[in-house]
């Protein structure tokens, strides 16, 4: 992978890398591995360019990880390209391997997908997903773009379905959340300080539950669940706050995310709806 760079100062080039928040491991990795061209020219890192230069960063091939097996499974790909990968992830699926999904979970999926493809890509989710929340998730294909991504102010709201009609149907929660004592998984909340911050809206109503757009100010561990619990309106099949549904299904699902691509500037919005939302 090569990104281009115009130059419109005096600067040394390891200066200019600090400079666009190239991570001091990935400086590394392009000094041993791979390659820094001014004018088509060769250049080492000590090299001072001027107005008018043209950098080229020739980024090494990415090492895929013995840490994440490649394991073959089906995954919606919503937008896909050099740099970046969003899929719409099922519902009841890990994100990332653990010892009870140590080959069974999307980033096995992802990486079989890279090497069937021929991908030179290491798996970055940008951020994870709850193994029963669905929806878009992100990827980036190398560190340097991850690093982008995390300073990209990328928008991300959810649908989600709770129990009962809400009082005030539009409005802002703002809580504290930390881990609950004497649990590994669950968070609860508290009224010491306030660290995550939701807005949502009512978009519809049946006769025993509500479907709400919610916007992620901060994004919390379980957030979303413990805010819409906390009002007393746990999301349908919840069964770590709420109470466990028909379908199986907790009814949260990543819809919406908007940012501006990190290389190209280009304006980025995805929209998805999911399998369990009927408008009856």
């Amino acid at each position: 992978m090569i990104f281009r760079y115009n130059i419109t100062e005096t600067i040394k080039i390891k200066d200019f890398l600090k400079q666009i928040k190239l991570p001091s491991n990935v400086i590394t990795d392009i000094k041993e591995r791979g390659q820094l061209l001014v004018n088509d020219q060769t250049v080492s890192n000590c090299y001072i360019m001027k107005e008018g230069d043209l950098l080229e960063v020739v980024f090494p091939a990415t090492h895929q990880g013995d840490n994440i097996i490649s394991v073959k499974g089906d995954f919606e790909i919503v937008y896909e390209d050099s740099y970046i990968l969003v899929i719409n992830k099922e519902c009841n699926l890990a994100t990332i391997p653990t010892r009870r999904h140590y080959s069974n979970s999307l980033a096995n999926f992802v990486m079989s997908y890279y090497k069937r493809m021929g991908i030179e890509a290491n798996i970055h989710f940008v951020s994870r997903l709850d193994a029963p929340t669905s929806g878009l998730i992100m990827l980036a294909k190398n560190s340097y773009v991850l690093t982008l991504l995390k300073d990209a102010g990328i928008i991300k709201k959810y649908m989600l379905e709770v129990i009962g009609h809400m009082e005030e149907k539009s409005g802002v929660i703002e809580t504290g959340i930390i881990k609950e004592e004497g649990s590994i998984i669950k968070r609860c909340i508290t009224n010491e300080f306030v660290n995550s911050k939701t807005i949502y809206e009512t978009k519809g109503e049946k006769e025993n539950t509500s479907l709400i757009l919610a916007t992620l100010c901060t994004g919390k561990t379980h957030q979303l669940r413990l805010h819409f619990s906390s009002l007393g309106h746990p999301i349908v099949g919840d069964e770590l706050y709420g109470s466990k549904s028909q379908d199986g299904i907790l009814h949260l699902h990543s819809c919406y995310l908007e940012f501006i691509h990190p290389i190209t500037k280009e304006k980025i919005i995805l929209k998805n709806e999911p399998a369990w939302y009927t408008q009856d």
